[in-house]
């Protein structure tokens, strides 16, 4: 691997793991039997939706040897491949062009509850979904299945979700949720998170209603959860307070690009019916309603460089997030960032990932803001959990300097116990 070869010259100080995870998110890998921890997207990626290739579906998470957790999707035309060894059944990633051995590889969780039903004859899988096959067993609910900026093509340039036909908006059924968050709760014996999540609507405050209706269903089960968080668009203070009094732990707004011309290009919708500046004024709103680090700021990083003509470099594409992160840093909202997959179905679908340039002057970059900024670290934040995002791969380099809060590496083993897993 060349480029993987040249880069860890260049950087030295960024673990060779981490590299190889983001080509792997980046570019996928191709899938023959091997048993990794897989989902089934239920409810979203319409061109997955009628693969031509089943093994589309085919999606979860793989452990290297040293603990760095990854996000696997097949991709037919990756130059990786998983494969079980035929004698030992032990699977292993390779370079198919050269047939070169890379590494073992542990799989990652697959459970039980996601094939079960509840005694409604509901699907537990469309009740809670695994977020991103994370070891420690987050979960996710999608109540809003719809985003209204679709009706004009405004929908955010890399999202492949929201065109899958017929949308709705799904009402809560406490009955269901106890059920099926019961049996999660007797499988895995833990749960590194639930994320609140879903589509968009333009009138903002109704959106948030959908948030407080099923955060009160959840309570409504009686049974304990875990770190909640709120991924919804960026609120209006009272809004944001609202959230704040349902008892979500954490708030989401994520600007994903930083640069009002790539909010421009890459959320059009966003960029229309709320605005670069709005966005970021709610985030400071958010953040004094909830208390310094209890928001959140995600930046998908990389998807800034599929705007042409935008950054002269893949270092001055970075820098670019990097002042984002800064920013949040400076209004006590903590940043965060995820590795832009490049999705079947997206606006984007056909355009390069980023280079893997720009990640090494990233991880570099976010380092440095580690070691400015005393911000606590998310407890929703785990290397264990964070599949798409390198964030706990870094914490680990300086557990002291980096990993300052409530998951900091003394703590993850009991904020983050592994899930139990029967593969």
């Amino acid at each position: 691997m060349p480029t993987l070869d040249a880069l860890a010259t260049r950087f030295p100080e960024i673990p060779p793991s981490v590299m190889l995870k983001i080509d792997l998110l980046r570019r996928g890998v191709r899938m023959g039997l091997a048993p990794v921890g897989t989902r089934h997207y239920h409810h979203h990626d319409e061109q997955g939706q009628k693969p031509v290739d089943p093994r589309a579906h085919i999606q979860g998470s793989v452990m290297l040897p040293d603990g760095t957790t990854v996000f696997v999707a097949h991709n037919p035309a990756s130059p990786y491949v998983i494969e079980a060894d035929p004698d030992t059944g032990r699977i292993r990633l390779r370079e198919g062009e050269r047939d070169e051995f890379i590494t073992e590889l542990m799989p990652g969780p697959r459970f039980g509850w996601t094939a079960a039903r509840t005694a409604q004859q509901t699907p537990m899988a469309a009740v809670f979904s695994q977020s991103l096959g994370g070891t420690c067993g987050p979960l996710a609910i999608f109540l809003l299945r719809y985003c209204e900026f679709t009706k004009n093509d405004e929908e955010c340039r890399f999202c492949s979700w929201v065109r899958m036909g017929k949308s709705h908006e799904v009402r809560p059924n406490a009955a269901d949720l106890r059920e099926a968050l019961g049996a999660i709760w007797a499988e895995q014996e833990s749960i590194g998170y639930l994320a609140f999540s879903g589509g968009s609507l333009f009138n903002r405050t109704k959106e948030a209603d959908a948030f407080l209706l099923y955060m009160d269903a959840a309570r409504e089960t009686g049974l304990r959860l875990p770190t909640t968080v709120a991924a919804i668009q960026a609120l209006d203070r009272p809004d944001s307070a609202r959230l704040r009094g349902a008892g979500f732990d954490y708030a989401c707004y994520s600007m994903e690009v930083w640069d009002d011309a790539a909010w421009q290009a890459v959320l059009p919708g966003k960029a229309r019916s709320v605005g670069r500046a709005h966005w970021m004024a709610c985030l400071s709103d958010a953040a004094e309603e909830f208390g310094p680090g209890r928001v959140l700021c995600n930046f998908l990083a990389g998807v800034e460089t599929a705007v042409p003509g935008l950054y002269r470099s893949p270092q001055a594409a970075a820098d670019a997030t990097l002042e984002g992160m800064r920013w949040c840093y400076e209004q006590g909202v903590y940043p965060k960032w995820a590795v832009w997959i490049v999705s079947g179905g997206a606006v984007f679908s056909s355009h390069d990932p980023a280079p893997l340039e720009y990640y090494a002057h990233l991880i570099a970059g976010r380092r440095q803001l580690y070691a400015e900024y005393g911000l606590p670290v998310p407890a929703t934040d785990c290397r264990h959990c964070l599949t798409q995002s390198c964030e706990g791969d870094l914490a680990v380099l300086d557990p002291a300097r980096y990993a300052i809060g409530a998951a900091a590496m003394c703590d993850w083993d009991h904020h983050h116990p592994v899930a139990r897993v029967v593969n």
